[in-house]
């Protein structure tokens, strides 16, 4: 690996001049002319792809999920090239990554991941860094193991676990490993051992490109949804079903598609940059019921103690945590963090994260990036002695001009980040949400064996003592709905104020909002939304099959929550998910409104042939329709008009 540290004329230009006549793939901006050239977004779906070397420009911005990619991809004996701005004036340079993770208009500085890429490349061997103005030295690398490149046939361990495969009871097999390791490679071993008899899906075709290459590329390949609909149509006769990078497909279309096949294999790569992390297994095998896991350690595409990977895994944290479980536990202490530790404590500071990775669903370098320096980050740690148990993360929102929440609410702004408190002020109708000062859980984790000691609690705890004292108004919480989970967070002093009735893709879950309340104004609306939610709690149990953990209210009568409501999608911007509670109640005060207004309310803008039904080309055209006669009604102060 090189990395080219200098102003962008001097490093493009040296760039350019190593790559002259070499297979090299350029990831950024400007690619030079004659070189193929992707963007650090297209960047990120290389899953499954290869490549040789690889250019990657950072000048600007690192964008670390491509950069985690890109270097997977490439094959054994490649050169990644790294662009970089002068080493001495980057950490105070800002960094135009930022503007996808730190929630400002404009760009940041990042000097501590600065800083810690430049420890990483320090301290691990074969990186060289060549600096504007100074002589290039490469390293001298150190003694590295034999490899030779894949023949096509099985290595020792893929053989013995497609032996395994074949001959087990449980109908889903789970193949994990980092990248490299020959997983899609093995699961077209499989397949090519029963021709006729597998379909492949994966997040999408060039992610099973390796898989189908394997097989001669003559085995049926179909998107997961389109399967699943195929599925429900016409259940299929294969026998197998291939599912390369199942981590990257939500959670219950996988489970879906586990009922129409009797054998499954499912591959995937356990670590961060997919946004996977453990949870993959901790979220998705555990609620298979027939289920046996197996996982590729050596690596195919290159050799043992890579200098790349080895670097790859420092820079972005992709280790698995090495906490280990005491005999006995001790007095567990609480600390709060600060972004300078990455610096002076580093390793408390990289313990935190990798807990967080191990415990969390989706992941990514992102949040690394936005942990080490993103505004507005509160961090909670438990320790036992000097070792991390406990990780508590919250991030402050709030706070936005009246002008500009009441734009939220109107939905016709949605400015970055405020995930809750704009989600309140959209959804649940309360733009005041938006203006108060506010901040939100966004990651916790206790280590396996420390469960259940009531850690999480006190780190909660600690948090609300902390953020009252800042002036906060509320704190909330957005997790994916279950009893059990909800339980927790009622403990906990949270009060439910939202559920949705969409499901999270990631989870399969639907979307559930709580509180804690800590000043009257906050007090005030978490009552405000307490009452709607109790008041829409009939409509949503009967659209999501669940029952509510709340005492729902039948009342029929339109309260000013419902007119705002009313006015707001008849006159502003706002969706028909969010009115259309308010929306029913005011049918059944006026059950002789137009019919379109009824079967909206009923049916949602989605039912098949309901635009046609009055004309209508179509679904925006119909969303509009039911905003002019909802507005009419209102206008003659609510009583409808004849047809």
């Amino acid at each position: 690996m090189l990395i080219l540290s200098g102003d962008a004329s001097w490093r493009r230009g040296e760039a350019r001049r190593l790559c002259a006549g070499l297979p090299a793939l350029w990831i950024g901006e400007d690619a030079p002319q004659g070189m193929t050239c992707l963007s650090a977004a297209q960047a990120r779906g290389m899953l499954g792809q290869e490549t040789d070397h690889v250019v990657f420009d950072a000048g600007r911005g690192c964008h670390a999920e491509a950069l985690a990619a890109a270097a997977g991809a490439m094959r054994a004996g490649s050169w990644l090239v790294l662009l970089v701005p002068p080493w001495e004036a980057w950490p105070s340079l800002p960094d135009d990554d930022s503007l996808r993770w730190n929630d400002a208009p404009q760009a940041i500085a990042t000097p501590h991941f600065v800083a810690h890429f430049k420890q990483c490349c320090q301290t691990q061997p074969g990186i060289a860094v060549w600096r504007q103005g100074e002589a290039v030295a490469l390293p001298s690398l150190p003694p590295l193991a034999p490899w030779m490149p894949p023949d096509g046939m099985p290595t020792a361990q893929q053989r013995q676990i497609l032996h395994e495969i074949l001959h087990q009871q449980e109908q889903v097999a789970v193949v994990t490993g980092v990248r490299g390791r020959g997983k899609s490679t093995l699961a077209g071993m499989l397949a090519a051992r029963m021709p006729g008899r597998c379909r492949v899906t994966g997040p999408n075709r060039l992610a099973a490109a390796v898989l189908c290459r394997t097989t001669g590329d003559d085995i049926p390949f179909s998107a997961p949804d389109a399967l699943l609909a195929q599925c429900r149509e016409q259940p299929p006769e294969d026998e197998w079903l291939l599912i390369d990078e199942a981590a990257a497909i939500p959670a219950p279309l996988l489970m879906a598609l586990t009922a129409y096949f009797p054998r499954i294999l499912m591959t995937t790569t356990v670590q961060g940059y997919e946004g996977t992390g453990r949870g993959f297994i901790l979220k998705v095998c555990a609620d298979l019921p027939s289920c046996r896991q197996y996982t590729l350690e050596k690596p195919v595409r290159w050799g043992d103690a890579d200098p790349l990977e080895a670097w790859l895994n420092a820079l972005l944290l992709f280790e698995e945590p090495l906490l280990k479980a005491r005999d006995e536990t001790t007095a567990c202490s609480l600390l709060s963090l600060t972004p300078a530790m990455w610096q002076t404590r580093p390793g408390i500071m990289q313990d935190f994260y990798t807990l967080l990775t191990s415990a969390h669903y989706r992941t990514t370098p992102l949040d690394l990036r936005r942990l080490m320096d993103a505004g507005g980050n509160t961090l909670h740690a438990a320790l036992e002695q000097e070792t991390l148990i406990g990780a508590l993360w919250l991030v402050d929102e709030g706070g936005l001009p009246s002008s500009l929440a009441q734009a939220v609410w109107a939905g016709t702004r949605r400015p970055k980040g405020n995930l809750v408190a704009q989600s309140l002020a959209a959804h649940g109708g309360q733009s005041v949400a938006a203006q108060l000062r506010s901040r939100r859980v966004s990651r916790i984790a206790v280590f396996p064996d420390r469960r259940r000691r009531g850690i999480a609690r006190r780190l909660l705890a600690c948090a609300l003592r902390e953020a009252g004292a800042a002036g906060m108004d509320y704190v909330s919480v957005s997790f994916g709905y279950t009893p059990a989970l909800w339980r927790f967070w009622h403990a906990c002093g949270f009060r439910l104020v939202r559920f949705g009735t969409a499901r999270e893709a990631s989870s399969g879950c639907y979307t559930a909002m709580a509180m804690v309340p800590l000043s009257e104004a906050g007090q005030l609306l978490c009552e405000r939304l307490t009452l709607r939610l109790r008041r829409d709690a009939g409509f949503i149990a009967a659209q999501t099959a669940t029952a509510l953990p709340v005492e729902g209210i039948c009342d029929q009568t339109l309260n000013q929550d419902d007119r705002d409501e009313l006015n707001g999608f008849a006159f502003a911007a706002r969706p028909l998910e969010s009115a259309q509670y308010a929306l029913r109640r005011y049918l059944s005060v006026y059950p002789g409104a137009p019919r379109v207004l009824h079967d909206v309310a009923e049916q949602g803008l989605y039912a098949s042939g309901l635009a046609a039904r009055y004309g209508l080309p179509g679904r925006k055209a119909l969303l509009a329709y039911c905003r002019q006669v909802l507005g009419g009604l209102l206008r003659t102060g609510g009583q409808p008009t004849k047809k």
